[in-house]
């Protein structure tokens, strides 16, 4: 007798597990209806609201020992958006309002006084636009590098 006890728990054991073993399969039962989703997209052609209340920044981070003055040139194709010269103390920083509004392709040359020159290519995207995501331009003891800050 307590053999079957044990056969018709065992039984029932298994019969609970069943579909729990195979390769993974959904949950949701399909409905019959089927939806496109688009999934092309373009920087250049989307519309983006930019925050205004959190504008994309230019950070001059200056990380010498010594006062820097420092020439940035923000353009877009013809287009100059920012001209600024601003001179950091040591371990100090300033910041400028881009009026970056659109996504795309975007150039910052700098010229740092007495010092090295350097252009670096500044792409913008959608994302940036509306959450205001800054650049950090970091003057080093021997380099200078763009940083992006999202």
């Amino acid at each position: 007798m307590r053999r079957r006890q044990v056969l018709t728990a065992a039984a029932l054991s298994i019969a609970s597990l069943a579909g729990c073993t195979g390769p993974g399969t959904p949950d949701e039962t399909p409905t019959g209806d089927s939806t496109e989703t688009d999934t092309s997209s373009s920087t250049e052609t989307d519309t983006v609201t930019p925050d205004p209340d959190d504008p994309i920044l230019l950070v001059v981070s200056n990380g010498r020992d010594v006062e820097q003055t420092v020439s940035v040139t923000l353009t877009r194709g013809e287009t100059t958006l920012l001209d600024e010269s601003p001179t950091v103390e040591p371990g100090g920083r300033a910041e400028f309002d881009t009026g970056i509004a659109d996504p795309g392709e975007y150039e910052l040359a700098v010229d740092v006084e007495g010092g090295e020159n350097r252009t670096f290519p500044v792409t913008i995207e959608g994302f940036d636009v509306r959450h205001g995501s800054n650049h950090i331009l970091e003057l080093m003891a021997d380099r200078m590098v763009l940083l992006v800050e999202e």
